[in-house]
Parts: C-alpha cells; sequence; structure tokens
C-alpha cells in the first residue's frame, strides 16, 4: 500500500540557521507519522538577486574574471552556510564537491557562451539566464539532502534534469509539460523510502535547455509535485503564520484565517501564484500555508464547503499608476487597442481596465517605463492624464449590497474615489481604485466595518 504523500516548499524566507532545524523537525514528525516526505526547496536568502545583479554586470562588461570572481564567491557563500548549519564532518567533503560541481559546470558555460558571442554587451540571452538564476536552487537542494542525511533522515536530491520536469520553452517564465512532466514524476519520485529534495523553479525543455518557471516558481514546482503524485496534502511553510485578514501593521487585530477557497486565494492574489494553484484544483489537493514555528498557526486552502457570505481578506496595493484618457473621435474599442499595443510595447502590465463611451481608465503596476507610454499616448488622443493611486479590495463572498455598502464608505471617507467597485455574479472580490494620502485610516475602517470578528 502506498504511503501518504506530502509535499513541503521551504522558501528562502526560512532557508535560514534559525529556521532550518525546524524544517527538519517538520519533516521528522511526517516520516514518524508514515508519510512519503517530499521537500520542494528555493535558493539560500538573497543569492537569486545576488545572481540577477552579477548578471547585470555581466551584460555591461562580459569577461572571463568577473564570471570566475562570481563563481568563487557563490560558492564561498555556500561553503559557509554548511559549515554555519553543522552539516556532519562524515559529509562535508562529499558536499562541497557537489557544490564545487555545480559552480564549475556553471562556469564553463559562462566561458562557452561568452567564446560564442565574441564577448558581445548584452549577449546574455534569457535561455543563459534562466541556466544561470536555476544555480540557486540547485545549490540549496544539495546543502538541504546533506543537512537531512547529518541528522539521520535518508534523504536524496532530485533535479528537474533528472526527473525530468519537461517545460516548453518561454525562458524566465516555462510552463510545464503536465502529462509528460506528471508521468516522469510517478516514474522517479512516488514510493521512494528517502526524503526527496527538489530544487523549486526550474525545468528543462526537450531540447535539453534549462528554463525557470517565471515569479513564484517554487510555489508553482511543489504544486505540480503534489498533482502528479496525487499529494494528501502541498504546505507551503513561512516565518510567520497563514494566511491574516490584513496586513498586521496596519492593522494590528489582524488575525490568520483558518480557510479560504482555491478561487478567494485566486482574488487575493499574493498568497499563491496563479500558475501554482491550477495544479492542486486538478485533484483537489489540500494546500496549507503554515507557520514554519508553529504549525498550528495555518490557512487551508481547498474547495469551498459551505458557502459563507461577508468578507475575510481586507488589502492594498499603492504605488500605483492610473492613466485617465479621454477622446471624443477615437472609437473606444479603437482607443482601447491603440493603448493595448503601446502598453505591450514598453512591457508595463494592467492590472484593471474602465471604460465610459469617451475614455479609458487603466490602472498599471508601478514601471520605470510608465513615462514612456504615457508619452507615447499622449502624441495620440485628445486628453490624458497620469496620476498616483491606490486600489483597495476585499475578498470574500458578495452581494450587491456589500458593494453598495464598500463604494458608500469609501465615498464617506473622502478617499478621492476614482474606480468605484461593481457587482457580478459570484462575487468574490470587490475593488476599487481611490486617491488618498491616509491608506491606514481607509483599510481600518473597512476592516472594522466587513470582518467578523
Amino acid at each position: 500500500m502506498s504511503k501518504p504523500i506530502i509535499v513541503n516548499k521551504f522558501g528562502g524566507g526560512i532557508l535560514t540557521k534559525e529556521f532550518i532545524p525546524l524544517m527538519k523537525k517538520r519533516i521528522e514528525e511526517q516520516v514518524k507519522k508514515g508519510n512519503q516526505s517530499i521537500a520542494v526547496v528555493s535558493a539560500m536568502p538573497k543569492v537569486t538577486d545576488e545572481i540577477l545583479n552579477f548578471l547585470s554586470s555581466l551584460k555591461e562588461n562580459y569577461d572571463r574574471k568577473l564570471i570566475e570572481s562570481f563563481a568563487q564567491n557563490l560558492l564561498n557563500r555556500h561553503k559557509q552556510i554548511v559549515k554555519d548549519i553543522q552539516i556532519s564532518k562524515e559529509y562535508e567533503d562529499e558536499v562541497f564537491t557537489q557544490l564545487e560541481n555545480v559552480m564549475t559546470k556553471l562556469e564553463d558555460d559562462l566561458k562557452i557562451d561568452h567564446k560564442k558571442t565574441e564577448g558581445k554587451v548584452g549577449a546574455v540571452t534569457n535561455a543563459l539566464e534562466d541556466k544561470v538564476v536555476s544555480c540557486g536552487e540547485k545549490l540549496s537542494a544539495i546543502i538541504m539532502t546533506y543537512y537531512f542525511k547529518s541528522n539521520n533522515l535518508n534523504a536524496k536530491e532530485f533535479i528537474a534534469e533528472e526527473i525530468p520536469i519537461i517545460t516548453d520553452d518561454h525562458f524566465k517564465n516555462a510552463n510545464i509539460d503536465y502529462l509528460v512532466s506528471s508521468r516522469n514524476v510517478k516514474n522517479k519520485i512516488k514510493e521512494k523510502e528517502e526524503v526527496v529534495v527538489i530544487p523549486g523553479f526550474t525545468g528543462i525543455t526537450n531540447d535539453g535547455e534549462v528554463t525557470t518557471l517565471g515569479r513564484g516558481g517554487t510555489d508553482t514546482t511543489a504544486c505540480f509535485v503534489g498533482a502528479a503524485l496525487e499529494a494528501k496534502r502541498v504546505i507551503l511553510w513561512k516565518d510567520v503564520g497563514g494566511v491574516l485578514s490584513a496586513d498586521p501593521k496596519i492593522v494590528k487585530t489582524a488575525k490568520t484565517i483558518p480557510f479560504i477557497s482555491y478561487l478567494e486565494a485566486e482574488e487575493a492574489g499574493k498568497i499563491i501564484h496563479d500558475k501554482a494553484i491550477q495544479y492542486v484544483k486538478m485533484h483537489k489537493t489540500e494546500i496549507e500555508i503554515a507557520s514554519i514555528a508553529n504549525p498550528k498557526l495555518t490557512t487551508k486552502i481547498g474547495e469551498i464547503k459551505k458557502k459563507e457570505k461577508g468578507a475575510k481578506i481586507v488589502s492594498i496595493k499603492k504605488d500605483l499608476n492610473l492613466l485617465l484618457i479621454t477622446d471624443e473621435v477615437i472609437k473606444v474599442n479603437d482607443l482601447l487597442l491603440l493603448v493595448c499595443d503601446i502598453f505591450k510595447k514598453h512591457k508595463v502590465e494592467m492590472i484593471l481596465v474602465s471604460n465610459t463611451r469617451y475614455s479609458l481608465q487603466i490602472v498599471a503596476e508601478k514601471n520605470d517605463e510608465i513615462e514612456k507610454v504615457y508619452n507615447e499616448i499622449k502624441s495620440k488622443v485628445e486628453k490624458i492624464e497620469l496620476i498616483k493611486a491606490s486600489m483597495v479590495f476585499l475578498v470574500g463572498n458578495f452581494e450587491a449590497k456589500d458593494v453598495n455598502d464598500f463604494n458608500s464608505l469609501l465615498v464617506k471617507l473622502g478617499t478621492d474615489l476614482q474606480i468605484s467597485a461593481f457587482y457580478f455574479e459570484n462575487c468574490k472580490r470587490i475593488e476599487a481604485v481611490i486617491r488618498t494620502d491616509n491608506i491606514e485610516k481607509v483599510v481600518n475602517n473597512l476592516y472594522k466595518k466587513f470582518i467578523k470578528k
């Protein structure tokens, strides 16, 4: 009889000297209860940023000395982590050799690419960037495998290329070929006696090119593996508790939410990436977001069992760009097409679009390219205004009355309401775009009005 499977995602925030012993403890607890335990790990803290900074430098100055210095510094940093978390001397030489092998291969790849491109400035391709960035997770997986071994947990590492987790060639945001890759995962990992350690965030194309899975990529790997193996549970471990009803820095009485549905989690954003959650929905796999220090502080995410009315979460996005575009000559459909092409050209993402007969209101994320977008649209339309704004929203299960109360409260609070909320069938999220310097007051008033005590 197969053991129940638990897939654990350990992000960079808890891959520290303080929390790594607790990671081992949680794995031990699962194994003792007769589960097959799988650990999907991110890169060590700040390593991905360090790699990306290196690549930026390489684009400006593509030379061998820079490559050698980077590789050696990254290797030394991970060797120090091995010593800091006290991996047994029995394994030290072995783990150091494996870390060196990863960095030697990376250094060779970079130098071959350098020779191939004749050291041209800006010659770092997306494919090469994925190959380099993926090393952070691989180094982390090696270290954690040997840490578990040092603490009497039989563990084995499987990198994406070995399984293999096959993706398309959309570098920096690749998509997993589920049918092929799930079969590979079952063949390689299911019913293993060891604790399986997998570097998150990475895959490989059919042509053998390393890829990364984009934003939230380690969550994506964990949820994919959970779906492929029809796991009992996927646990996303954090250094804090589960999902909170509001930002505790703004709302002091914010509390951990015991349960939210898949759809509510998607609407809330930042809880789990959209790409990741689609996998667990396939087999209705339960997700937990839990505190590594206190697993009782947990939020379960799954299929809705009982429809509960009202809000569960109050949240906000600050520092957004709001473009108010007016033109009484261009038809609104043509105007939207024109604007979308400009946003696409400058790689600026729209997060909300509203319109009237002769105007568009577009909310975009903070982006250095927004001025270029603004100037290009300005040259083509009758009138445009660019202003700073914020978005406030509630997540839960709403009726039309809730939307009216939400808009009315924002008006009463003098928020300079730019785009009001609207109601739709099976409404799980209501949101509005506002302009105010006192966002904390707005959030606290919404919390007081809509969140049950």
